[in-house]
C-alpha cells in the first residue's frame, strides 16, 4: 500500500541572510541610468550644435526612451526594495528579540519566513524549534516550542 506522505521542504534563513538581504540594492542599473543621461545629454548638445542633424535626433529620441523604461523599472525595483528591507528589518528585530529570550546569540537562529506578519514565523536554534504566536496587531508575540515531522530542512544563509 503506497503512502499518501509527501515529502515537505522547508527553508530557513540565517541572521546573516537576513542582514545581506537587507542591504542588497542594484548599483549597476543605477551606473547604466547615469550613462544613459551623459549620452541622451551629449547626442541632445550635439543635435543642437550641428544645426538640427536629424541622427543625433534619432539617437537622442532612441536614448531617452531607453533611459525613461530603465528609470521607470529601477523605481518600481526601489519600491519593492524598500518594502522588503523594512520587513527584513522587522525580521532582523524579531531574530535579536527571541535570541534575548532564548539566551543565545542571534547568529545561531533562523528563521523560516522573510517577513513578519505573513503566516506562522518558525525559529530554528540549537534548543529546538519555536512558532511565534503573533498578537492582531504584530506589536507582541508568544513563543511556543514545537517540534517538526521528518522533511528537508535548507538553511540559507550558512
Amino acid at each position: 500500500m503506497k503512502s499518501n506522505h509527501k515529502e515537505w521542504e522547508m527553508t530557513f534563513y540565517t541572521y546573516q541572510y537576513l542582514l545581506d538581504h537587507q542591504t542588497k540594492f542594484p548599483y549597476l542599473r543605477i551606473a547604466i541610468i547615469v550613462i544613459l543621461a551623459t549620452t541622451f545629454i551629449v547626442l541632445l548638445t550635439r543635435y543642437f550644435s550641428n544645426k538640427g542633424d536629424i541622427k543625433y535626433k534619432d539617437l537622442a529620441v532612441i536614448v531617452g526612451t531607453l533611459m525613461v523604461l530603465t528609470v521607470a523599472i529601477q523605481f518600481n525595483d526601489y519600491t519593492n526594495f524598500k518594502t522588503t528591507s523594512q520587513q527584513s528589518g522587522q525580521e532582523v528585530s524579531l531574530v535579536k528579540s527571541v535570541a534575548k529570550e532564548l539566551q543565545v546569540k542571534p547568529q545561531k537562529l533562523s528563521v523560516n519566513n522573510l517577513q513578519t506578519g505573513s503566516g506562522d514565523v518558525l525559529i530554528r536554534s540549537s534548543k529546538g524549534y519555536y512558532r511565534i504566536i503573533f498578537n492582531n496587531d504584530n506589536s507582541e508575540y508568544a513563543l511556543e516550542k514545537i517540534r517538526l515531522k521528518a522533511g528537508d530542512i535548507n538553511v540559507k544563509g550558512d
